[in-house]
């Protein structure tokens, strides 16, 4: 598109994923990397990351770690300057009427309290605050 000369000045990727299945942060790195390669500012526009069924610690700990892991990929990369969720509790998201046997795909639960994937952003971005 840029080539044939469309006013594109950015893109923006939905990220709806597994807890235990999505791509390396290797590979999304590069991913935004190559388009911000072509000039274009990068969102990350739908982020989820859902839970197979029954919800254990566990789960959600490789929940956490799975957003940080995006969120990390966001921050490394060149002009990728935004990360929205996609939606805010459990109580409203999308994912179980469309997934079977999955869910939990939040930063917060249904009764909107903080999951551990609330958590590990907030310490990555204070981090990030501390080192500026």
């Amino acid at each position: 598109m840029k080539a044939r000369g469309i006013p594109i000045h950015g893109v923006g990727l939905q990220c709806h994923w597994k807890y235990n299945d999505y791509p390396p942060l290797a590979d999304v790195v590069s991913n935004i990397t190559r388009l911000a390669a072509l000039g274009l500012e990068i969102h990350i526009t739908e982020l989820d990351v859902r839970i197979d069924n029954p919800v254990t610690p566990e789960k959600l700990e490789r929940q956490a770690q799975a957003y940080r892991d995006i969120v990390s990929a966001c921050l490394r990369a060149p002009r990728c300057t935004t990360v929205l969720t996609w939606g805010i509790s459990d109580a409203y998201s999308w994912v179980p009427s469309f997934f079977t046997n999955e869910g939990a795909a939040l930063l917060f639960d249904k009764n909107y309290q903080p999951k551990p994937a609330y958590f590990a952003l907030r310490g990555l971005l204070n981090e990030l605050t501390r080192d500026r």
